[in-house]
């Protein structure tokens, strides 16, 4: 796995062993990342923002939008395996600012903005299985309870939901989020939320 483009371009990442993650394939990755440069109309580049990566393992996602020109990334993993490779990642490219790393689990994490501001993309990579159950009282349902509450998110945000091809998100999360875009590659599947546009029933 390496990093696609920007600052730490071709940097070799690593990836935590064992089931208990699925590292994002690097053409799947550079894929996402064209489609988001397309979507914000910086192509190969991101603004000055902050990125949630939720679930984030090694952290590749997080690490590619630092270094396609994103502000700040909040890292959240408790795995110990994927924070190990997360913090060995992090000092290979001497990334020493612009991050926090959060160690609790996505569903109960309660953030603050940073720099007077929200974020503005939110990468959810949860292990597949998770993805099977919404509901509101599963992982999954209480992790999508919090984004835009208690992970604070700017107007116009992007949520981005990874999951099994196979796997049908809802059309509506709590909060606002509606379902634009989805987005296959192999067996991997993007979900895009966005808010607004359509009315809460």
């Amino acid at each position: 796995m390496r990093v696609i483009a920007g600052t730490y371009r071709g940097r070799t990442l690593t990836t935590p062993s064992g089931e208990s993650t699925r590292p994002i394939l690097d053409r799947v990755k550079g894929a996402l990342f064209d489609w988001l440069g397309s979507r914000l109309l910086l192509p190969g580049h991101l603004p000055p923002i902050n990125v949630c990566d939720l679930f984030c393992g090694g952290g590749s996602q997080g690490i590619e939008s630092l270094s396609r020109g994103a502000a700040y990334c909040t890292f959240v993993e408790r795995d110990p395996a994927a924070l190990k490779c997360l913090r060995a990642n992090l000092t290979a490219l001497k990334i020493t600012s612009q991050f926090e790393i959060v160690n609790r689990p996505a569903e109960s994490i309660t953030l603050k903005r940073v720099n007077g501001r929200g974020y503005s993309i939110v990468f959810v990579d949860p292990p597949y299985r998770f993805s099977e159950d919404v509901s509101v009282d599963s992982i999954m349902g209480r992790v999508a309870a919090r984004i835009g509450v208690q992970i604070p998110t700017e107007p116009d945000a992007l949520v981005l939901w990874r999951h099994d091809e196979q796997c049908r998100l809802p059309d509506r999360l709590p909060n606002g989020w509606h379902q634009t875009d989805r987005r296959t590659w192999g067996s991997n599947t993007i979900t895009l939320f966005e808010q607004g546009g359509l009315e809460d029933t």
